[in-house]
């Protein structure tokens, strides 16, 4: 997660410091061809990164939570996944793990720290 962490950082500095919104969502998928479908239906500004082969973080740069689920549905028109997404406002960098921890609950998953 160093490489995410890394782009997270400069993308929470970013949002900090002009205060403009930023969603991460985190999506689980069986399906291999997940990441160049969303990769198609979002914005060039946005970022997607493969955490592993079933999970995958996407940070929606300048878009606000009820913007960033109005993308999600569309692309879950295409394909079936899963998410878990956060309005990023001026938290610690730890906002991904907690996210993470928050996605793996809502899997039923999660067995603790």
């Amino acid at each position: 997660m160093d490489v995410v962490s890394d782009v997270g950082d400069d993308e929470f500095y970013r949002t900090a410091r002009y205060q403009i919104p930023l969603v991460v969502v985190l999506i689980n998928s069986s399906d291999k061809s997940i990441f160049n479908i969303i990769d198609d239906n979002i914005r060039q500004t946005d970022i997607i990164q493969q955490l592993s082969a079933d999970l995958i973080v996407v940070f929606l740069t300048h878009t606000d939570y009820e913007a960033s689920l109005l993308c999600m549905e569309k692309i879950k028109k295409i394909v079936d996944f899963t998410y878990t997404l956060d309005e990023y406002k001026g938290l610690k960098p730890t906002f991904i793990k907690n996210l993470f921890i928050e996605n793996m609950k809502m899997l039923g998953v999660y067995d603790g720290e």
